[in-house]
């Protein structure tokens, strides 16, 4: 019966596997930092979408949390009189943030439109 040669396992020497270590090492390192920095980078976009955000999602809950047990939404100057009254409506507010919040995000394209 013939046997089949084998195949030897490889031995490496100490000082081959060290750089076989260091450049796993090296490689694993690379990918991490990029999959870090990508993951950042998205975080940051988020995070910032939200802060831009915040102000309006919060005076939309201060002003559902002090409607009470109705739930109402009342249009701005449709009540007589209301133009007179002291105060402003958070629609109001709401609305001069999302111009303020237009006019920051487009503010380059609108500073080339006008100069």
């Amino acid at each position: 019966m013939a046997s089949a040669p084998r195949s030897r396992p490889a031995n490496f020497t100490p000082w081959e596997q060290w750089l076989l270590m260091a450049a796993t090492l090296l490689v694993f390192g690379f990918l991490g930092y990029v999959v870090y920095d990508a993951v950042m980078a998205t975080a940051s976009e988020i995070l910032q979408r939200l802060l831009v955000i915040s102000p309006l999602i919060l005076i939309i809950a201060v002003h559902l949390l002090s409607a009470g047990s109705q739930f109402s939404i009342p249009i701005p100057g449709s009540e007589p009189g209301a133009i007179h009254r002291a105060g402003g409506s958070p629609w109001g507010v709401a609305s001069v943030l999302l111009l303020l919040v237009f006019l920051i995000s487009y503010q380059p394209s609108l500073h080339g439109l006008i100069f």
